[in-house]
């Protein structure tokens, strides 16, 4: 039986991909998104110290988003695939080299922003608003990592619209508050069982740029 979270991630991933869809150029409301993101998910801590470190911390991500106004507010959804980082472990029942798995997720964020200061050409906003990922791990770690977790954004950002043309940049800061742990309390390993004290969430910084069509 399909657990209820997993079964509302799939209802807000179709309904993302529906939205964006259904969306038409010529409305300026389609667009693309790409960006850095500075992991700070933490380490994988075990009661037996052999502990998992996020070495490479420091991922992007690309997608695609759509715009709908609502007045001084715009509801921004979108979908994103995102290389979060790759995580070491320090235990010797591992092979060298087979000790590392990279984390990767698709994300579907749906950003409410704000404008704060309304102004001909460059519009400065604020945004909030709550993700759901569906993390993987690589190769044989695929039973590491939860099906399904959930995050809340904010961030910063200016709406640069282009003279003579229809196109709109959103350079934004953002930072995410993981809510929900993406890696499962107990996995094995090359037959060592793992669980983890405290599991990591997802907590970066992000900085991205929206073009909007």
């Amino acid at each position: 039986m399909t657990s209820l979270p997993i079964r509302y991630a799939r209802s807000a991933l179709l309904s993302a991909v529906l939205m964006i869809g259904l969306a038409a150029p010529a409305q300026a409301q389609l667009g693309v998104a790409g960006g850095l993101n500075f992991e700070s998910a933490g380490d994988i801590e075990t009661s037996t110290n052999d502990n998992a470190t996020l070495d490479n911390s420091t991922g992007y991500h690309i997608g695609v988003v759509y715009e709908l106004g609502l007045g001084a507010a715009t509801l921004r959804p979108g979908f994103f695939y995102r290389r979060v980082g790759t995580f070491e472990f320090s235990t010797s029942a591992l092979p060298q080299g087979e000790n590392r798995f990279d984390v990767s997720a698709w994300q579907i964020p749906v950003d409410l922003r704000f404008t704060v200061l309304p102004t001909p050409l460059v519009s400065p906003y604020v945004l909030a608003g709550p993700m759901v990922t569906l993390p993987r791990g690589e190769d044989e770690f695929d039973d590491v990592t939860e099906e399904v977790s959930y995050s809340l954004n904010v961030g910063i950002g200016a709406n640069i619209s282009l003279p003579v043309t229809s196109l709109k940049l959103q350079p934004e800061l953002r930072y995410e508050f993981g809510a929900t742990k993406f890696i499962k309390d107990d996995f094995e390993i090359g037959g060592e069982t793992f669980s983890p004290q405290d599991s990591p969430r997802f907590s970066a910084f992000g900085l991205r740029l929206n073009v909007i069509f």
